[in-house]
C-alpha cells in the first residue's frame, strides 16, 4: 500500500485544475480516497474538519493557489425563507458556529 497524506505530501493535479492528495482516512475523502488540498489547508487553519455545507473559495480565481491568504471559507447554509423566529434561531446557530468571522479567513 502506498503512503497516504499526511505521511506523503505528494500532490496531484485534477482535470479541473485543483490539487488533491490521497487521504483515505479523511471523513470527506471521495471514493478513491482523494481530498482537495485547499480544503485541508483551510481545515488546518480553523482547527477542525469542514462541514458538508462549507466551501473553500480561491480569492484570485487560481484553483492551484492554495496559500492560506488566498483562501476564504464560504458557507451555503442558509434558510430560503421562513418565520422570523426560525431565522433568528438560524442566525444564533451561525454565530455560535463561526463566532469571530476574522478567524475563518
Amino acid at each position: 500500500m502506498s503512503k497516504q497524506y499526511p505521511n506523503s505530501k505528494a500532490r496531484h493535479l485534477s482535470k479541473d485544475g485543483y490539487y488533491y492528495v490521497y487521504y483515505r482516512l479523511h471523513p470527506l475523502a471521495d471514493k478513491s480516497g482523494r481530498v482537495y488540498e485547499h480544503r485541508l489547508v483551510m481545515e488546518n487553519k480553523i482547527g477542525r474538519f469542514l462541514l458538508p455545507f462549507e466551501n473553500v473559495h480561491h480569492k484570485n480565481g487560481r484553483r492551484n493557489d492554495n496559500r492560506i491568504e488566498n483562501l476564504e471559507l464560504w458557507t451555503r447554509f442558509q434558510p430560503t425563507g421562513g418565520r422570523v423566529e426560525d431565522v433568528v434561531k438560524w442566525a444564533k446557530e451561525i454565530l455560535k458556529l463561526y463566532g469571530d468571522v476574522s478567524s475563518t479567513g
